[in-house]
């Protein structure tokens, strides 16, 4: 992570030299604010992130062809998640 805090700002290097494989070419970001957050809709967002940092929510993420986060990523995910307000 190249981010400072909570922000969890990650740096990737999209090049391979794995035979048989091919480097990253697209990837999804959530960008959400640390506070700020609307009362009503802070519940939903904590647990859309929450379970997506999961286990459970990693899991299913090979079959679909999207690489999982590594634990080190999901951990500090969640860590931030529950400081939300």
């Amino acid at each position: 992570m190249v981010g400072k805090g909570k922000d969890l700002t990650l740096e990737f290097d999209y090049r391979t030299s794995v035979d048989g494989t091919y480097p990253v070419v697209l990837v999804s970001y959530e960008i959400v604010c640390d506070q700020g957050n609307d009362a009503d809709t802070l519940p939903a967002l904590r647990s859309f992130l929450t379970y997506t940092a999961s286990d459970a929510g990693q899991k299913p993420l090979s079959s679909i062809h999207y690489a999982p986060l590594p634990g080190s990523v999901t951990a500090e995910v969640r860590k931030v998640v529950s400081t939300l307000r």
